[in-house]
């Protein structure tokens, strides 16, 4: 039975999703909470396949055994409303490393500038869609344009004043009319401010009686008024300054006063500050900004500024800084009619394209050009992220080449200035987009861009060795996987110290039956788990609670501290690996609080199992009573 099938029937037997109040996954079970008993059929879950157990302690417990539990616990997610704790298992897939991968870089954006950015992506990135959406009915009104162009002779000039089409142009320019009042509400949204007075803010910027007023006198200083002045960068400094000035009177404000003088100081306030001092700030930034970009970087450095620009974006990327780029983007929409900037940073996935053929065409390891296969085809449309946290970010030497190759697409658009008329996708779907009839020489540059990144790639940028690193060699492995058949025996050491116990003399039933694998418990005497043997970490559950670790053989051992003590959200596990590391016997894994998780109600006695026991004839352990960490516990045949 397929995992989604089996979903189905775990859901169908509890009564049905509606009957489903709560469901979480644990290293090894799904734990239910229902809402009635009534339609339950707790023995029919019994004799589903693939179930190992079905244990019923109020909280209903369906043991699956690792690895199993999380992929049906994820077509529980994806195929019902049910919401589910679901934790990412190893299954081989491309995706593992590549969400592995981009999570690592996303922990390490700490800084001010990188928290910055990523606050202007949380804002821009909502409305992206609209954008996408706008701009192509805006393509389309061009093309229709073009083709009614007298010149052209394809259509009949008059199509340009039918209702139709200015109907289509019209709500093609909605957003774009309007896009301040929804940077303002997203802005708001994002710092905890009141939606609707961010969107004030949004409007003040934008507001026509700026330009109508033209000039206001404060204290004797003459202020020179500009609708539009700062952008959207204006906006988002306006909507902030709204949400800190609304949460500072609002702790001092009775509540019964609240909601009338709390937004109207708001309002009053934020917009004497945002004309008198945000406007012009912004507006000194944005005009700084758009200087660097297009007349130091585009215009003077030319097919140097085209090449560099493209060269380095994808770093940008890597740790979310690209999201800052749009309020740029759309500001030189503004001014410009299409920002040119777009379509070169545009080549950088470009260069990944190339780079990924590149490495189909030379990889010998299938899981490799399996993975390839899998994400080429969304780096055509743009979709660069799994290409580079799934392939050539992990293996290092390829996203440099990608980067160098996309650089001379960059190069080629910079020298006839390529632009686009909205922000949103790239790759083949960023075609419509392109403004002044320049569709060629935008299919050109990525053109050039995929052949950079394929020949640097093909040439320097790979070796079967930096697969060997993430992946190991394919023959190497499957003789290991074979060795445990072979050996005369396996020592596996004690991952703690403490006094050992049998399975069956602990109160969870999953690991008293041996339901998830053979094994012993050990009553730890010390708050440290240590790796008992070499070989890769599988899985880590976020609780830090039990940790997975395949050996080098194929042997697959579970170190699981406590009973039940998934249910622990405080900080009483700190583990010290991560998930695809490599450990040698004796590595420090975890520590955690012993007395904590008494003190907490939970038992600390800690089961460790060999997940596939099946696949050995014998699994021996030592005759003692204690043990140290380090000490010889299984002999297993």
């Amino acid at each position: 039975m397929d995992n989604q099938k089996l979903a189905q029937l775990i859901v169908e037997n509890l009564g049905g999703e509606n009957n489903i109040s709560n469901l979480t996954n644990c290293i090894t079970r799904l734990r239910i909470d229902l809402k009635s008993r009534s339609n339950v059929d707790l023995e029919a879950l019994k004799q589903l396949e693939g179930i190992l157990s079905v244990i019923d302690q109020g909280t209903i417990q369906i043991v699956l055994g690792p690895g199993k539990v999380t992929k049906v616990a994820n077509e529980i997610h994806e195929n019902t409303t049910i919401s589910v704790d679901v934790e990412e298992e190893e299954d081989n897939s491309e995706f593992d490393m590549a969400s592995d991968t981009k999570a690592s870089y996303k922990a390490k954006q700490t800084s001010m500038f990188q928290q910055l950015f990523r606050h202007i992506g949380n804002i821009f990135v909502p409305i992206v869609p609209g954008l996408v959406a706008s701009g192509l009915m805006l393509g389309i009104a061009n093309l229709i344009t073009n083709l009614a162009n007298p010149d052209a002779g394809m259509l009949d000039p008059s199509v340009l004043e039918t209702d139709w089409f200015m109907l289509l142009s019209a709500i093609g320019n909605l957003l774009f009319g309007s896009l301040g009042v929804f940077v303002g509400i997203n802005t708001a949204r994002e710092f905890g401010g009141t939606m609707v007075l961010g969107g004030i803010a949004g409007l003040l910027i934008y507001a026509p009686v700026l330009g109508d007023v033209g000039s206001l006198s404060l204290f004797g200083i003459d202020l020179n008024l500009s609708s539009g002045l700062g952008g959207l960068l204006g906006v988002i400094a306006a909507a902030y300054l709204f949400t800190q000035i609304e949460k500072f009177t609002r702790k001092r404000m009775a509540d019964s006063l609240d909601l009338v003088f709390t937004p109207l100081i708001t309002v009053m306030v934020g917009s004497l500050i945002t004309i008198v001092i945000i406007q012009p700030l912004a507006g000194l930034l944005m005009d700084g900004i758009t200087w660097f970009l297009v007349d130091i970087m585009l215009q003077t450095g030319g097919i140097l500024g085209g090449y560099v620009l493209a060269a380095t974006f994808l770093p940008l990327v890597t740790v979310g800084m690209h999201q800052g780029l749009i309020p740029v983007h759309l500001e030189l929409i503004n001014q410009y009619g299409s920002t040119t900037l777009l379509p070169i940073l545009a080549m950088a996935g470009g260069g990944q394209v190339g780079a990924m053929i590149a490495i189909y065409i030379k990889a010998e390891n299938k899981r490799l050009k399996n993975t390839v296969a899998s994400v080429l085809p969304v780096g055509f449309l743009g979709i660069g992220e799994p290409l580079i946290y799934g392939v050539s970010l992990p293996l290092g030497r390829p996203f440099i080449t990608a980067c160098l190759g996309a650089g001379f697409g960059g190069a080629f658009l910079s020298l006839f200035s390529v632009g686009a008329i909205t922000v949103g996708p790239s790759g083949v779907v960023l075609i419509p987009l392109i403004a002044d009839n320049k569709y060629l020489l935008y299919i050109i540059g990525l053109l050039i861009s995929y052949a950079g990144g394929f020949i640097l790639t093909y040439l320097f940028g790979y070796k079967e060795e930096m697969v060997e690193k993430l992946y190991g060699k394919e023959t190497e492995k499957a003789e290991k996987t074979k060795a445990p058949a072979q050996q005369e025996e396996i020592i596996i050491s004690s991952p703690l110290s403490g006094e050992l116990r049998p399975l069956n003399e602990l109160s969870d039933e999953v690991f008293a039956t041996e339901s998830v694998g053979r094994g012993i418990a050990i009553f730890p005497s010390e708050g440290k788990l240590y790796a008992p043997a070499d070989g890769k970490v599988t899985t880590v559950f976020p609780t830090g609670h039990a940790i997975g670790i395949t050996m080098d053989n194929g042997m697959e051992l579970l170190l699981h501290l406590g009973l039940d003590t998934v249910e622990i959200k405080d900080n009483v596990f700190e583990v010290n690996v991560t998930k695809g590391e490599e450990v040698k016997k004796g590595r420090l894994l975890c520590t955690f609080d012993m007395e904590a998780i008494a003190g907490k109600g939970f038992e600390r006695i800690s089961p460790i199992v060999i997940t596939n026991s099946d696949d050995y004839t014998e699994i021996a352990t030592v005759n003692h009573k204690q043990i140290e960490a380090g000490d010889k516990l299984f002999t297993v045949k």
